[in-house]
């Protein structure tokens, strides 16, 4: 966590819970980015796996109903499991307490109507009965009490039960479950839950009515930057409709609306500005979302958070006579250009927790923006200093090449533009390329119209794979740039005349593009992407599609003749035996080849496809 932010930080962690548990509960968040890389290149060790290690002591049995579970339609079961006795698990922080330990972490989901009995079955990563991945682990702590960042699960949870032998006894459970290196775990015992949920909060006094019409006239911003890790900047800014200071605190009667928004990261904090749009309530800290409002237990003192309202009714000095507040659980913020150069016009529509209305606007409102944010050690593959406006004049047409049957899906490489000077062989000025790679449904011959995202890992989390999602910028065997990125051209007359070179790339992190079609020869891309700063990639691309694939034979051996693949490739069975070869240069069929599974390789670069 960044030490400056430590404390908003730790009270943003609650938000993968609804408002009102928060008071009582915040769930332990491993470091995943750790978990994932770890689980990914060890081997199982079969020693251990043969054998469960047993998890015998309860540390934690909480219990969510489904109108606080953060899951439409289910309850939430969260356990937090120990092989040593002694471990402490701290429920207004999520911190664990443990030396020499191994402690399981399981955030279990199960449809409503069992109340605090956790159901048996198989809890998996969807479905009826399921996990989440993101908060589910395997903790192993040292003799100085430090954990080693966790490790994800390996597969499913599975859950029974032994009915009880009398009414004075309690049903006992058996947990069992398998780490990311393939260790496995039993939990053999009772599990009583406690049901963690409480009303609304009534700690700070409460706004008991709407607040319509409020005029704003000023306003206050704070930049926090990439706030958990999400790759969004967030925002907050607090409306007026009184007198107020510079530490943005009310010097006479009105309200103060604060409002926390996500959105862009900006590379230079200092150019930090509110982004127009309208903002919708959301706990996942994506662009264009606020974060509700609520009260949380932090180290014993209640602490207001997210999007809500604070009224100062009085002017007597005491903070518990002047004050009252209403925190926001749904509505929007919009956000517009003002008729002043670095002013915007805000208008409210929103309702709180108890159902109460506010609403408002303000306009022509500046909002100094003060940076809290901290400089970040992330490494994003990107020179941009500003957002991209694409431009596609010279390209005639986009490109499209089949990558084949890729972790359960169809993968497609879209070119807007190309490196090797297709659209401009005369080299006659600068140009954009666009490289995007969709992941469509398995056995389509063309890609599916519909609204394509990003997906929220690198391409090394295969299991992330699935349909209508664009995969992430990344570098190949040959460290060259591939998946979804961006790289600018521009004329170049040394080492020789009539050269391409690169002054200005970035692979894409997040984002959206739209796919429409005429027909089987005309898409339109409208493309919304940011690069790991936060920079924006955008444009819209509407013309003539080139294959580089037959769409008939989707087995045949595709992109072959894209700059990518310009060289000899071979074809050979998953076994390794030679069976073809390509030149590199057209498209070769595969029809004289038996259906199956086949792997294509040129230079350092394998690509497998499906023969059917």
């Amino acid at each position: 966590m960044k030490k400056s932010l430590l404390f908003l930080t730790l009270l943003l962690c609650v938000a993968v819970m609804p408002a009102s548990a928060q008071q009582k509960l915040i769930k332990k968040h491993a470091t995943l980015s750790l978990v994932k890389k770890r689980a990914l290149g060890v081997k199982a060790l079969a020693g251990e796996n043969a054998t469960p290690l047993t998890l015998g002591n309860t540390v934690l049995a909480a219990y969510y109903p489904s109108s606080a579970s953060g899951e439409e339609g289910k309850e939430n079961y969260y356990l937090v499991l120990s092989d040593k006795d002694g471990v402490n698990y701290n429920v207004t922080t999520g911190v664990i307490t443990a030396t020499d330990a191994r402690v399981a972490v399981l955030d279990l989901y199960a449809p409503e109507g069992n109340g605090n009995v956790l159901p048996a079955g198989t809890y998996t990563a969807d479905g009826d009965q399921t996990y989440d991945a993101d908060l589910s682990c395997l903790l192993t702590y040292d003799s100085n009490g430090k954990d080693d960042g966790g490790v994800e699960l390996g597969g499913d949870i599975t859950v029974s039960k032994k009915a009880a032998a009398s009414e004075n006894e309690n049903d006992t459970y058996t947990v069992s479950f398998t780490d990311g290196n393939g260790v496995s775990y039993v939990y053999e015992g009772e599990l009583s839950f406690t049901n963690m949920a409480g009303g609304s909060s009534s700690v700070y006094p409460q706004i008991t009515t709407d607040l319509r019409g409020l005029n704003f006239t000023g306003g206050l911003a704070f930049y926090h930057g990439n706030l958990m890790e999400s790759n969004t900047g967030n925002m907050i800014i607090d409306l007026y409709n009184g007198s107020y200071n510079e530490n943005g605190g009310l010097t006479d009667k009105g309200v103060d609306l604060c409002i926390n928004l996500y959105n862009r990261l900006f590379g230079d904090p200092k150019t930090a500005t509110l982004i127009p749009g309208t903002y919708t309530v959301a706990r996942n800290f994506k662009v264009g979302t606020f974060f509700p409002g609520m009260e949380i237990d932090y180290m014993g003192v209640t602490m207001i958070m997210g999007t809500y309202v604070k009224r100062r009714k009085s002017l007597t000095g005491s903070d518990d006579i002047d004050y009252d507040y209403c925190y926001i659980a749904d509505g929007t913020v919009t956000i517009e250009e003002g008729d002043q150069e670095g002013t915007f016009n805000v208008t409210v529509d929103l309702t709180t927790d108890r159902g109460h209305h506010v609403t408002g606007s303000g306009k022509n409102i500046a909002f100094p923006v003060t940076d809290l944010s901290t400089s970040s050690t992330k490494d994003v593959d990107s020179n941009l200093d500003h957002d991209v406006t694409l431009d596609f004049g010279r390209v005639a047409k986009s490109r499209v090449y089949s990558n084949g049957v890729q972790n359960g899906v169809q993968v497609f490489t879209v070119d807007l533009g190309s490196p090797s000077g297709k659209d401009d062989p005369e080299i006659m000025g600068d140009q954009d390329l666009l490289r995007m790679e969709f992941q469509t449904p398995e056995g389509s011959a063309y890609i599916p119209e519909g609204t394509y995202q990003l997906m929220e890992e690198n391409h090394l989390y295969t299991n992330l794979y699935k349909p209508y999602q664009l995969t992430r910028g990344y570098f190949d065997n040959l460290g060259g740039r591939t998946g979804t990125k961006y790289e600018h051209f521009m004329k170049c007359n040394y080492p020789k005349e009539h050269t391409w070179v690169v002054d200005s790339f970035a692979t894409v992190y997040t984002g959206t593009v739209g796919v429409s079609r005429t027909d089987e020869t005309h898409y339109k891309f409208v493309i919304d992407l940011y690069d790991g700063h936060g920079f924006k990639i955008s444009g819209t691309f509407d013309k003539e599609m080139e294959y580089h694939y037959s769409p008939e034979a989707i087995t045949a051996i595709d992109g072959v003749a894209d700059d990518r693949q310009r060289t000899a490739c071979r074809i050979y069975t998953l076994g390794g035996q030679l069976v073809g070869t390509a030149n590199g240069t057209t498209a070769e069929s595969v029809s004289n080849l038996p259906a199956g599974i086949y792997v294509i390789k040129n230079n350092n670069t394998t690509t497998k496809i499906v023969k059917k």
